[in-house]
């Protein structure tokens, strides 16, 4: 029966059910807040890891649906929050930059791996690092586009935005780095491709 099968279905399946997986270990994970942020955003170390592994096992195709994925079960289960401009190219905005694009850019580590072909302590520690500062991007442009208002009478919305996002993202962005590359040495087989 195996022989009637092929191996690309069975290479398919086999990956859907370690996406599946693997996003079912993301929502987990994200569910794990060490600090809760008044408007938004929470420090949860390691929570895009398991994306990431998709990305570096499976390549950017089921990384960028499996991204998606995890973006809707996510604003199922959490809800979204709207910005205070309720304008339809706001929702749009915030739809984009603190949903899609803030988990886009997670996976976005397994594409520039993708392009250097090897991986080594270094590059998958830098390319964890620049998704990390990716997503921070997103919620930063984000903040001071849309949430700006939040900002404090005297504050500008940019450095209100940068220092807001900032107190979260880059521990979150080191911790994760860090839990990677460790990862990584442990069981380097887990980022190789399957």
């Amino acid at each position: 029966m195996e022989r009637t099968m092929g191996t690309r279905p069975a290479a398919r399946v086999r990956a859907m059910v370690e996406c599946a997986m693997l996003i079912a270990a993301y929502m987990v994970l994200s569910r794990m807040k060490f600090l809760q942020m008044p408007q938004g955003g929470s420090l949860n170390p390691a929570a895009g890891l398991p994306l990431l592994l998709v990305g570096y096992r499976h390549g950017l195709k089921w990384s960028g649906v499996s991204a998606v994925a995890a973006t809707l079960l996510s604003m199922l289960l959490d809800g979204f929050y709207a910005p205070p401009a309720g304008t339809v190219t706001a929702f749009f905005l915030c739809l984009l930059l603190d949903y899609f694009l803030s988990s886009f850019s997670i996976v976005s580590a397994a594409g520039i791996n993708w392009f250097l072909k090897k991986k080594t302590v270094l590059t998958v520690g830098v390319s964890v690092f620049v998704s990390q500062l990716l997503q921070f991007l997103c919620v930063f442009v984000s903040g001071f586009v849309l949430w700006g208002t939040y900002a404090p009478e005297g504050m500008g919305p940019v450095y209100y935005s940068f220092t807001y996002n900032a107190s979260y993202c880059f521990p979150q962005a080191i911790l994760t780095t860090a839990v990677t590359v460790g990862l990584f040495r442990a069981a380097p087989q887990l980022f190789s491709r399957s």
